[in-house]
């Protein structure tokens, strides 16, 4: 039982980052699930002990592209991607954040080398043969796959099959063509069918995507392991979530990890429980989650927001708790991270809650929220000196603020000690 509910939250953890990682604007580009089912499906013929660990090397596989604020299907030949030096080094990051999960050690090998070609002419290392291993390649395949399947659009696989005849023994290992062939006549020929039918809607794809996941079996998830060694602390798939929602704004970047900074400071000064302490910065880590799903040009729109941008900007919060909801070990996250836009004056949103009916968690992130935001550069103003921000803090206190959460922020905005630490953690230039 206690295996099962393991696998059930390691897989809501991926499938929710997957998503994130593809989130375009106000569209989903679902490519780590499509490279996931396809390598998938050739794992089993050519590795097929290695079958589940290559469904989330796979499903994982750009995980490093993410951090930089880009995707690989904007980058769709090998030329393009050599010279972005972000998109180049992406294999490196993303096997080095992998090793953040526990559990997904041997995923990082497949990721290091999934853009290098078998003749050597891939990267970032330039390995050829077989010195690349044969489940990097087969991530690899999958990826050229799906990237022709954008470019094609939903009738493709003539061109996909004369593009893969022509890189075997270039792109990767010839044996891997018939693989290749097999596939195309899997599900008595249906197989790259059902993948690209509706591409606009992608039925196909997540039912596949569905059945694919309840089969896989993480074995490497002990049942004796504690499902914070999978989801929290440092070390962990929650560090993950926040670079790459942080990424997806150019003007965000480590700003979750320092709203939890912040978020942790307040909490202990107020003396909340170590369990409650805990969840606000797991909860800061998450804040964001729904801005992902915003247009870029209203996150980052210099002038004044139109009334409809303010709707659409407002709704990121629900949209924050709709994710959280769908992750198990997250749900106990979500009126925190969702509820930390609500003024003390009952003005904010999504709920309009006031004073105490706000939980005292999402109170402490509306304000470390509202001080980091303060302290960085936006898009429509240069940050605010720490003199200013207490101005601003005891100005907004008992409106925008909680008075007690305002009144400890601007005490550790005064200390000298904890304004040192907080350059450290890069609040400050």
């Amino acid at each position: 039982m206690k295996e099962v509910k393991i696998k059930r939250q390691f897989d809501q953890v991926a499938s929710a980052l997957s998503i994130i990682m593809d989130q375009v604007g106000d569209g989903n580009l679902l490519h780590s699930r499509r490279v996931a089912v396809i390598a998938t499906a050739l794992s089993e013929i050519v590795m097929p002990e290695k079958r589940d660990i290559i469904f989330y090397a796979s499903l994982l596989h750009d995980v490093g592209a993410v951090i930089f604020g880009k995707h690989i299907l904007m980058f769709p030949s090998l030329g393009e991607q050599k010279r972005d030096p972000s998109v180049f080094k992406h294999p490196t990051i993303g096997s080095e954040i992998i090793s953040k999960i526990s559990g997904l050690k041997e995923a990082e090998g497949y990721i290091q080398d999934h853009h290098e070609w078998y003749d050597g002419s891939g990267y970032p290392l330039g390995k050829k043969g077989k010195e690349i291993s044969l489940g990097a390649q087969v991530i690899r395949i999958a990826d050229a796959i799906d990237m022709k399947i954008h470019v094609h659009g939903s009738d493709p696989f003539t061109d996909i099959y004369n593009y893969l005849r022509l890189h075997e023994g270039r792109e990767f290992d010839p044996d891997l063509w018939n693989a290749v062939l097999d596939l195309k006549n899997k599900d008595a020929g249906t197989f790259f069918t059902r993948l690209s039918d509706n591409i606009g809607l992608n039925i196909g794809l997540q039912m596949m995507y569905s059945e694919v996941i309840k089969s896989v079996d993480p074995y490497w998830l002990t049942p004796t392991g504690r499902r914070q060694d999978y989801i929290y602390g440092s070390e962990s798939a929650l560090a993950v979530f926040s670079e790459i929602i942080d990424a997806k704004h150019k003007y965000t970047r480590k700003h979750s990890e320092r709203v939890a900074f912040l978020g942790g400071k307040i909490a202990r000064i107020m003396e909340l429980p170590q369990m409650e302490i805990e969840q606000i910065k797991h909860a800061a880590y998450l804040h964001d989650i729904g801005k992902v799903f915003v247009p870029p040009d209203i996150l980052d729109k210099a002038g004044l927001l139109s009334s409809r941008e303010i709707e659409i900007m407002k709704r990121y919060t629900i949209i924050t708790m709709e994710i959280l909801d769908t992750i198990e070990a997250f749900r106990n996250l979500t009126a925190i991270a969702g509820f930390c836009q609500e003024r003390y004056d009952g003005k904010g949103y999504p709920d309009g809650l006031s004073g105490e009916d706000i939980p005292v968690g999402a109170r402490i992130l509306g304000v470390a929220d509202a001080v980091d935001a303060m302290l960085s550069d936006r898009a429509y103003r240069k940050a605010l000196s720490v003199e200013n921000t207490i101005v601003q803090l005891e100005r907004c206190s008992g409106t925008q603020f909680d008075p007690t959460v305002a009144t400890v922020v601007a005490g550790l905005l005064s200390n000298k000690e904890i304004l040192e630490e907080m350059r450290k953690e890069h609040f400050i230039v």
